[in-house]
């Protein structure tokens, strides 16, 4: 089984070389001590702001003792792919230049930050060859954006699970039971998170607008109206 992740040597070797395709997005990732922001009143809640060609995204972590961000900003090239570069906090913030307050001040508590180069991979045809399968990101990477590429993969995990449990010593036919169940589900949800960052990303005009009519009613009560091209809303009520 190949469960190597998006550059896996196991899906190489079973269908050929093919490289991940850039999306035109890299992510600011960095947490922020909590009682830096204490003067924000943060609601305990994951809030995504939205605005052309980026969004942002923020929650509580480690019993609300830090925050965690996830800037994500449009870009035409990329030249490295890793999740351990250093970013350079004063670009993220010249990205969210003229955003709400309550985004730059985040932007402007946080020490350092991540970048990271967002990638995926069109659906397979077949993830199966004989005895040898694929799982998680080695078949179905995607962008992270309805937050499900680790959901699929322990999904993935339990359903061949249960293949191999019922079908005995047939492998071969267990692996394509698993396909059969997973691979039109996996596919969807790779769709639905690249039409997501079109989504969140719309630039100001008529569909922006009746995106922000369709997510108001989940809006947080008690807020002022959103700014034409940016909106803070929940991602329960985009997904």
């Amino acid at each position: 089984m190949g469960a190597d992740g998006i550059h896996s040597t196991v899906r190489n070797l079973l269908f050929g070389p093919q490289d991940p395709h850039f999306t035109s997005c890299v992510a600011y990732r960095g947490l922020v001590p909590a009682d830096r922001l204490d003067h924000l009143d943060l609601e305990v809640t994951a809030q995504l702001w939205m605005g052309p060609g980026r969004h942002f995204i923020h929650y509580f972590v480690r019993d609300r003792h830090l925050l965690w961000f996830v800037a994500i900003v449009e870009q035409d090239t990329w030249t490295r792919e890793s999740w351990t570069e250093c970013g350079h906090l004063a670009d993220a913030q010249a990205a969210f230049a003229g955003w709400h307050p309550q985004v730059r001040a985040i932007l402007a508590a946080a020490d350092d930050a991540f970048l990271t180069a967002l990638f995926d991979r069109p659906p397979l045809q077949r993830w199966s060859v004989g005895r040898v399968t694929l799982l998680g990101d080695a078949c179905h990477p995607m962008l992270p954006f309805i937050a499900q590429g680790a959901a699929q993969a322990i999904e993935d995990g339990a359903t061949l699970t249960a293949c191999l449990t019922r079908t005995g010593p047939d492998v071969p036919g267990a692996l394509v039971r698993y396909e059969r169940l997973r691979l039109p589900r996996t596919s969807r949800l790779q769709a639905l998170s690249a039409a997501n960052k079109t989504r969140l990303h719309l630039p100001d005009g008529p569909q922006q607008q009746e995106r922000d009519a369709q997510l108001a009613p989940a809006a947080p009560t008690g807020r002022s109206a959103p700014s034409p091209g940016s909106m803070n809303t929940t991602p329960r009520s985009w997904t």
